[in-house]
């Protein structure tokens, strides 16, 4: 069985008695063990500890309206420190037992969320897949025969099979958006520099930033609400990063999107229709779409895992592996190791190709309020990805690898359905600051497409 605990909707049972904390915690410890559990987790919180804390939480009922986040239990992708847990980026050997915790989780349990394990991911959050772990893959809840996406694999799942309220991934290339699709749950990654970026193992450290699963875009921009703030021991942490407030309808807004000559679905027969029946809904509910030249957004791709940026991957972690030459998936050592082929005037050729990128979209987002593409190209199956590890997965970033580099907010977001069950997303992008606009644009949107299901069924039977 699986209860809602999404986080609106479990603080309004509190508030009305119709739950306690404690109760959440003895229904996810049977749930822990459920097949469709398989792979999702790295570690658990143990037993004991997990009572105590939603004990104390029952206690604290009265100060829902203090502590806003208060008795939501919630998990963290295995690079991410909580204080006296072991953090393992999914490398056994790479693991350390974290003296602090990172301050965005910090601040979840300073607001009363309780923390109940670490996800599994792909390992040293390289990768869009979610294969790429020696702990296991997490089973898409749909389809266990397709992939759950990745790097944030484990959190995307627990947040779609009901064991998390919320949880905790990262993203620099997509992470926290691919497995949303996938999962069929919402992803909010923030621009960089909205969320602290210490305690967590890079990818790439520039682009890096912590990013959100939530059942539904409101919960997440709830939860972001409240883990926003500026962090002065972080240096890239942004000091005049401000969430712009928007009123409760965007019925009237100005959405860009991709024109058909540069959508790529990879062979994919079934995605071109299914993201064509989403840009009817956004038409029908926010008014004609703009069909945009999308080159000056995917040239940023290539920098990502082609070009010198993937650099960052082995200053993170390239030492590690120098030290344990048997330690690292044979795919991603490579990657990072293999990065060691680009220069210092490499890297400067393409950070300058990314300020001139920056600078040229400029003129964009004054004349375009949203970017809507696919999350994914194609919806890919595990023997897809067994069959063809390094391209499927690069496959999977074509619609995000761009959006951290160009310094952009992104609220991914469940559209249709695959014949095969398995979800099929689109992402809408914007400028830094502009969460809060994104997620009502997609929460108006998932409503848009229940409606029009709902229809087109009354309308067969």
């Amino acid at each position: 069985m699986i209860m809602d605990i999404s986080p609106q909707r479990l603080r309004a049972a509190y508030r009305s008695g119709g739950r306690k904390p404690s109760e959440v915690i003895e229904h996810l410890l049977s749930r822990f063990v459920d097949e469709d559990q398989q792979g999702v987790w790295i570690s658990t919180v143990a037993v004991d500890r997990l009572r105590a804390s939603a004990r104390e939480m029952d206690t604290r009922l009265n100060e829902l309206d203090e502590f806003p986040l208060l008795g939501l239990p919630f998990s963290v992708k295995d690079c991410i420190d909580v204080a006296g847990e072991v953090t393992t980026a999914a490398c056994p050997e790479f693991s350390y037992l974290a003296e602090h915790s990172s301050p965005v989780v910090q601040r979840a349990i300073d607001c009363g969320a309780i923390y109940i394990g670490k996800t599994n991911m792909d390992q040293f959050a390289t990768g869009l897949v979610g294969t790429r772990s020696p702990y296991g893959t997490a089973r898409n809840p749909y389809n266990p025969l397709y992939i759950p996406g990745g790097s944030s694999s484990g959190s995307a799942v627990s947040v779609a099979t009901g064991t998390s309220s919320f949880s905790l991934g990262t993203d620099t290339g997509g992470s926290g958006r691919v497995p949303a699709s996938y999962c069929g749950v919402t992803g909010l990654k923030p621009a960089p520099g909205a969320l602290s970026r210490r305690g967590m193992v890079s990818a790439c450290r520039s682009f890096d930033t912590i990013s959100l699963y939530t059942a539904s875009a409101d919960d997440g921009l709830e939860v972001f609400r409240h883990l926003l703030a500026y962090d002065p021991a972080d240096c890239w942490s942004d000091d005049a990063y401000a969430l712009q407030e928007v009123g409760a309808e965007a019925t009237s807004m100005r959405i860009a999107t991709p024109r058909s000559e540069d959508l790529c679905f990879f062979g994919d027969t079934e995605t071109p229709d299914l993201f064509m029946r989403g840009q009817t809904v956004a038409e029908s509910h926010f008014g004609p779409l703009a069909k945009i030249d999308f080159s000056a957004f995917t040239e940023v791709n290539d920098l990502m895992f082609f070009g010198p940026f993937v650099a960052e991957r082995d200053v993170s972690v390239g030492t590690f592996l120098d030290s344990n030459p048997g330690a690292g998936i044979d795919v991603v050592r490579s990657l990072i190791v293999g990065s060691r082929t680009h220069t210092a005037a490499d890297a400067y050729r393409a950070y300058y190709r990314l300020k001139e990128a920056r600078h040229a979209l400029k003129a964009f987002w004054q004349q375009y309020d949203v970017l809507m593409v696919p999350t994914v190209g194609s919806v890919l199956s595990l023997d897809d990805v067994a069959s063809e590890p390094l391209q499927t997965s690069f496959n999977n970033g074509y619609y995000t690898n761009f959006a951290n580099p160009l310094q952009l907010a992104a609220v991914a977001v469940p559209s249709q359905v695959t014949s095969s069950g398995v979800p099929f997303g689109v992402t809408f992008l914007g400028p830094a600051g502009t969460e809060a606009k994104l997620a009502n644009v997609a929460s108006q949107f998932v409503a848009a497409c229940t409606m029009a299901s709902s229809t087109a069924q009354r309308q067969s039977a």
